[in-house]
Protein backbone atom coordinates (compact mmCIF):
# COMPACT_ATOMS: atom_id res chain seq x y z
CA UNK A 1 0.00 0.00 0.00
CA UNK A 2 0.85 3.28 -0.83
CA UNK A 3 0.65 6.65 1.42
CA UNK A 4 -1.21 9.31 -1.08
CA UNK A 5 -1.86 12.93 -0.68
CA UNK A 6 -5.10 14.80 -1.70
CA UNK A 7 -4.39 18.12 -3.94
CA UNK A 8 -7.53 19.25 -2.93
CA UNK A 9 -7.58 18.95 1.40
CA UNK A 10 -3.88 18.34 1.74
CA UNK A 11 -5.72 14.74 3.26
CA UNK A 12 -2.74 11.99 3.74
CA UNK A 13 -4.31 8.66 2.98
CA UNK A 14 -3.13 4.91 2.30
CA UNK A 15 -4.68 3.24 -0.93
CA UNK A 16 -5.91 -0.35 -0.93
CA UNK A 17 -6.18 -0.25 -4.76
CA UNK A 18 -9.71 1.09 -4.71
CA UNK A 19 -9.44 4.38 -4.27
CA UNK A 20 -11.75 6.77 -6.65
CA UNK A 21 -11.94 9.86 -4.39
CA UNK A 22 -9.95 11.31 -1.43
CA UNK A 23 -11.98 10.33 1.86
CA UNK A 24 -11.75 13.75 3.38
CA UNK A 25 -12.89 15.79 1.22
CA UNK A 26 -14.68 13.91 -1.61
CA UNK A 27 -12.75 14.62 -4.62
CA UNK A 28 -12.48 12.90 -7.48
CA UNK A 29 -10.93 15.40 -9.87
CA UNK A 30 -7.56 14.94 -8.76
CA UNK A 31 -6.18 11.78 -8.29
CA UNK A 32 -3.98 11.53 -4.63
CA UNK A 33 -0.43 11.78 -5.32
CA UNK A 34 1.77 9.14 -4.47
CA UNK A 35 3.85 10.87 -1.76
CA UNK A 36 6.97 7.79 -2.30
CA UNK A 37 6.70 9.30 -6.08
CA UNK A 38 9.20 12.26 -5.49
CA UNK A 39 11.21 13.64 -7.81
CA UNK A 40 14.48 16.45 -6.80
CA UNK A 41 15.09 19.21 -8.83
CA UNK A 42 17.22 21.85 -8.83
CA UNK A 43 15.72 25.90 -9.26
CA UNK A 44 16.48 28.99 -7.67
CA UNK A 45 14.91 30.45 -4.91
CA UNK A 46 13.86 33.22 -7.35
CA UNK A 47 12.72 30.81 -10.21
CA UNK A 48 10.88 28.71 -7.27
CA UNK A 49 8.79 32.09 -6.28
CA UNK A 50 8.11 33.19 -9.99
CA UNK A 51 6.16 29.74 -10.19
CA UNK A 52 4.63 29.62 -7.14
CA UNK A 53 3.75 33.69 -7.59
CA UNK A 54 2.46 32.75 -11.28
CA UNK A 55 0.38 29.26 -10.45
CA UNK A 56 -1.04 31.05 -7.56
CA UNK A 57 -2.84 33.83 -9.77
CA UNK A 58 -3.62 31.87 -12.71
CA UNK A 59 -5.79 29.63 -10.07
CA UNK A 60 -7.42 32.61 -9.19
CA UNK A 61 -8.22 33.76 -12.50
CA UNK A 62 -10.08 30.04 -12.72
CA UNK A 63 -12.00 30.24 -9.52
CA UNK A 64 -14.48 27.01 -11.01
CA UNK A 65 -11.67 24.89 -10.75
CA UNK A 66 -9.85 23.37 -7.53
CA UNK A 67 -6.44 24.94 -8.71
CA UNK A 68 -6.30 27.24 -6.45
CA UNK A 69 -7.07 24.05 -3.54
CA UNK A 70 -4.19 22.44 -5.00
CA UNK A 71 -1.76 25.08 -6.28
CA UNK A 72 -2.05 26.20 -2.14
CA UNK A 73 -1.36 22.06 -1.50
CA UNK A 74 1.63 22.01 -3.43
CA UNK A 75 2.84 25.45 -1.79
CA UNK A 76 2.89 24.74 1.43
CA UNK A 77 4.59 21.52 1.02
CA UNK A 78 7.42 23.48 -0.87
CA UNK A 79 7.30 26.12 2.05
CA UNK A 80 8.74 23.20 4.47
CA UNK A 81 11.80 22.94 2.22
CA UNK A 82 12.75 26.53 2.38
CA UNK A 83 12.66 29.35 3.84
CA UNK A 84 11.72 31.55 1.00
CA UNK A 85 8.32 32.97 1.07
CA UNK A 86 6.54 31.56 -2.45
CA UNK A 87 3.26 33.03 -1.59
CA UNK A 88 2.08 36.79 -1.55
CA UNK A 89 0.49 36.02 1.26
CA UNK A 90 3.31 34.87 2.99
CA UNK A 91 5.32 37.47 1.28
CA UNK A 92 3.62 40.49 3.11
CA UNK A 93 3.58 38.47 6.29
CA UNK A 94 7.55 38.27 6.46
CA UNK A 95 7.66 41.95 5.48
CA UNK A 96 5.19 43.10 8.48
CA UNK A 97 7.44 40.41 10.80
CA UNK A 98 10.45 42.61 9.81
CA UNK A 99 9.31 45.68 10.38
CA UNK A 100 8.29 45.16 13.89
CA UNK A 101 11.61 43.88 14.84
CA UNK A 102 13.00 47.17 13.55
CA UNK A 103 14.18 48.78 16.34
Amino acid sequence: MSELLCLCCAATTTDDGHLDACPTCGCREHIPADLGDTVTVTLTRHELRILTFWAAGFARQHPATHMASVVQTITDRLTTQTDTALSLTQEIADFQTHLQERP
